[in-house]
């Protein structure tokens, strides 16, 4: 804390002078602040008209704003997370984020599923349990009163941690998140019920109070109820999949919606006028029909609203500005030797234009390894995801030529128009990993109802998730540059061909030597 205390004067000098009150204003300021939470107020903790600050309070200003405005622009994640809080049973008309409204225009739309899935869905943390219990304590500390309260309150801090204790020792030793098949959690039933009672007798401890702080904290009492009885094992949801986490060394229970095409259609399209749903990632070979169904939008029938769907041509030039380059001989992906083949590529290709390259990676563990072996070769800057915050490692990107060896945070939401990014190499195709709990869920699924679970849902995903990759080249029409695939599967598998089609028109390269003989001709246009 003595370390953070530097920064205090740099904070009340913003929040003197900000017109949002926006944190990323605050550059300099580090992710992982502590003492953040004690200047900040998340929705459970939200006085609302009760707080001193109400008056000054930026979100209470950004909403009588956007009660008055014509047209609301919003991320995904506050749009849903408006959608379920107004939606659920504990919601009501004052508790809406948002201001009613006639339609919705979704941008970045091949976001939404997943977007969904988080905000109508629930997480269960023991960080969230001991917020909670130190909340309460904090609020209880001038109420002597209520001493029944306090105690329930100080033994919730000491005591919310056994059940995840516990959970988390029936869980996966290899993989940070695992499945929670039917009986997981059954060794930890009994620290889940007696979890469960000790919020029960705290939130009927601070009832028929006359105070808002802690009626708020009596309804936290009830919605962290709430969340614990989804993972009783006698009350399990089967529209639900059960998951855990294992971050930072605290666990994280997940109960997901494996599909979110009926949610949809009962909580948006039932409920509002037009929905229009654009990005530059929804076509597979052209067709959208893998995006309307994972929405609701279609089933086998045929369309279930009134539907008008198009796929526009580009305005950028992909047959002149763009080439695509396969290698002609690569070990398949799984290979021990295959970060050393990238490498090797690499070697070849970055020379070609300057660096001035995003070289993406679909794990961690890759990046670390190709990187490794390259960082004291290149004559550029190089730079490596995670040794910088994003916006810094982007404007140092910017700065002069470098190589970024990036993962997914940077697949997609990048813009870097111009010669700084000439090139985009991507090492392999981007399924998701079939052990992840909602993807395996999701095939799960698929194969149950009798449908191919590989092309139905795994490919198609893969290959918009290519696209987004594809997508951080041409940022405008004066761009021009070489997107490079060092997956062998895309000319030796029966699905390759998917995936290239997917793709914007543009002449497919299988040498170094022609990427270099493309990159002099568009240069010189």
């Amino acid at each position: 804390m003595r370390d953070e205390a530097a920064l205090f004067e740099g904070i009340s000098d913003w929040a003197r002078t900000t017109q949002t009150g926006d944190r990323a204003e605050l550059s300099e300021l580090p992710e992982n602040l502590a003492a953040w939470r004690d200047l900040s107020a998340s929705a459970d903790q939200c006085l609302g008209q009760k707080c001193a600050h109400f008056d000054r309070c930026f979100v209470f200003r950004m909403r009588r704003l956007a009660a008055e405005a014509d047209v609301i622009v919003v991320n995904h994640h506050l749009f849903f997370a408006d959608l379920a809080l107004r939606s659920s049973s504990a919601g009501d008309a004052g508790a809406a984020v948002l201001p009613r409204y006639d339609a919705v225009i979704f941008d970045e739309a091949h976001a939404i599923e997943e977007v969904a899935t988080e905000h109508f869905g629930a997480q269960l943390s023991s960080f969230k349990v001991s917020e909670l219990a130190r909340d309460a304590l904090k609020a209880l500390q001038t109420r002597a009163q209520l001493l029944a309260a306090r105690d329930l309150a100080a033994r919730l801090l000491r005591e919310g941690g056994d059940f995840f204790a516990v959970a988390l020792s029936t869980g996966s030793q290899e993989n940070s998140r695992w499945v929670l098949l039917p009986g997981a959690l059954k060794p930890a039933e009994p620290e889940r019920q007696k979890l469960s009672d000790l919020v029960q007798s705290l939130g009927a401890a601070l009832s028929k109070q006359d105070d808002e702080e802690l009626a708020l904290l009596e309804r936290r009492c009830l919605g962290l109820n709430a969340e614990l009885e989804l993972f009783s094992e006698s009350r399990r949801d089967p529209r639900l999949i059960h998951w855990a986490e294992a971050r930072a060394g605290q666990l994280f229970l997940h109960a997901s919606p494996v599909d979110v095409a009926s949610i949809l259609q009962e909580k948006l399209y039932d409920k509002i006028g037009p929905v229009v749903f654009t990005s530059a990632t929804l076509a597979v070979q052209g067709e959208l029909d893998y995006f309307e169904r994972r929405l609701g939008l279609k089933d086998d029938t045929g369309a279930l609203f009134p539907l008008r769907d198009a796929v526009l041509a580009s305005p950028f030039d992909y047959q002149n500005n763009a080439a695509l380059y396969l290698p002609e001989s690569m070990p398949d992906p799984s290979d021990s030797d295959f970060a050393d083949a990238v490498a090797d590529e690499l070697r070849q290709l970055l020379p070609i234009t300057e660096g001035r390259a995003f070289v993406l990676f679909t794990s961690l563990k890759n990046m670390r390894a190709v990187h490794e072996r390259l960082a004291d070769e290149l004559p550029c800057q190089v730079l490596l995801q995670g040794d910088q915050p994003k916006q810094q490692l982007l404007k140092r990107f910017r700065e002069k030529p470098s190589v970024l060896f990036a993962s997914q945070s940077f697949w997609e939401g990048v813009d870097v128009p111009g010669d700084a990014l000439s090139m985009v190499v991507i090492d392999k195709l981007p399924f998701a990993s079939p052990s992840e709990p909602l993807v395996a869920a999701r095939i799960d699924r698929l194969r149950a109802q009798g449908e191919d679970a590989f092309y139905g849902y795994q490919v198609p995903q893969a290959a918009l998730a290519l696209k987004q990759g594809f997508g951080r080249l041409i940022r405008s029409s004066t761009d021009r540059g070489i997107v490079a695939v060092l997956d062998a599967r895309m000319t030796r598998k029966g699905y390759g061909r998917l995936f290239v089609e997917s793709l914007p028109r543009c002449p497919v390269l299988r040498t170094p030597q022609a990427v270099q003989a493309f990159w002099i001709t568009s240069r010189s246009r």
